[in-house]
């Protein structure tokens, strides 16, 4: 079979499974508009009295990341999929949930993403490092996932460890134990399947700026004071909320915990507290009308929750506080002004969403 000449969308796939699980169809992500991944290795370098040149150069341990980018469609989100559905309930939980990405490398001369493939990179538990989410009145709303880890494999290249407990070769059709004994699959030939006719439609379609429901969204009053009109119900207040772009995210960190007698981490844990971000751009109509005081506290606690037509509902809960407000724009170049307002929480962050 001749070698490929390019990677390209059409002949790679990603599939999520839980920590040691078989990949499946189920793991598939769909909608995927990117991935990419990283390896980096630490040295340590030592050096000694009476020569210039290194005394020697240390590996420590090396760290993996695996980025990737979809499209909200109503299937199954990346962060649902990496944490087993812990996500929805708990983010101490979703933090410590762990999972194996499989990238998957097809023939390039295949329309679609099927049979046996070239290549599989294999990256064994996994943990979530950090999720973001984002709606634009341009474009299509995306969800963000970067995943990290310390153990990353390429079947049919050859693999070489200190304390046997790595195989020395990998194949499609394998399996091996990663650092830590678990037991990890690569039997993925006929997991993906590209082929839309096959795979059917996405889940409630491509969520554009239309499917965004402010109207049954949550959010702080200060975000829909820019829009409303004279004649409306509730002047200020409806639905109509002149929003341009909402964007959530937060990063868990996630640190490697040595010990003593063991070259790699035995686990990672999220940094809490973590902090929880939410942006708004908003046309601006009226100035921001953010009063501030000098003499007395100015901010109150506000509940916010964003949902989506696709069944998405982001909860970052009740005690979101305005962190910063900036009125800009309007200049001379033509241009509008617009109002950014970011409120920020501490460990509270809940998504549901996809099939």
């Amino acid at each position: 079979m001749a070698r490929n000449q390019r990677i390209f969308y059409a002949c790679q796939a990603v599939a999520i499974m839980g920590r040691g699980a078989v990949p499946t169809a189920a793991g598939v992500v769909k909608g995927l508009q990117s991935v990419g991944m990283s390896s980096t290795f630490t040295l340590d370098q030592v050096f000694e009295m009476g020569q210039i040149e290194i005394y020697e150069n240390i590996e420590e341990v090396a760290d993996i990341e695996v980025t990737l980018e979809k499209v909200i469609d109503g299937n199954k989100l990346i962060y649902d999929l990496a944490s087993g559905g812990a996500c929805k309930t708990d983010v101490v939980t979703a933090t410590k949930a762990r999972c194996d990405v499989y990238v998957a490398v097809f023939d390039d001369g295949l329309s679609h993403a099927t049979g046996v493939p070239r290549n599989v990179c294999f990256n064994s538990g996994m943990f979530t490092s950090s999720v973001s989410y984002s709606y634009s009145v341009d474009g299509s709303a995306t969800e963000s996932v970067t995943l990290v880890g310390n153990d990353r494999f390429w079947n049919g290249l050859a693999v070489t460890r200190t304390g046997g407990d790595v195989p020395v070769s990998l194949t499609p059709s394998g399996s091996w134990r990663d650092n830590e004994g678990s037991l990890a699959h690569t039997s993925i030939s006929q997991v993906f399947d590209g082929n839309h006719s096959a795979t059917g439609v996405p889940g409630s379609g491509v969520v554009r700026r239309v499917n965004v429901d402010i109207a049954g969204s949550t959010l702080p009053a200060i975000i829909r004071s820019q829009g409303g009109d004279d004649s409306s119900t509730e002047a200020g207040l409806s639905s109509n909320a002149h929003i341009q772009s909402i964007s959530v995210s937060t990063d868990f960190g996630q640190e490697n915990i040595q010990e003593l007698g063991r070259f790699g981490p035995y686990t990672r844990y999220a940094t809490f507290p973590v902090e929880v971000t939410c942006d708004f751009e908003v046309m601006a109509t009226s100035g921001d009308l953010i009063n501030v005081s000098g003499a007395a506290p100015n901010l109150a606690n506000n509940e916010l929750v964003i949902k989506d037509t696709a069944g998405t509902i982001i909860n970052l809960g009740t005690q979101n506080k305005l962190s910063s407000v900036s009125y800009s724009g309007g200049d001379t170049g033509g241009g509008n002004s617009t109002v950014s307002f970011s409120f920020s929480n501490f460990n509270v962050l809940t998504v549901h969403g996809g099939s």
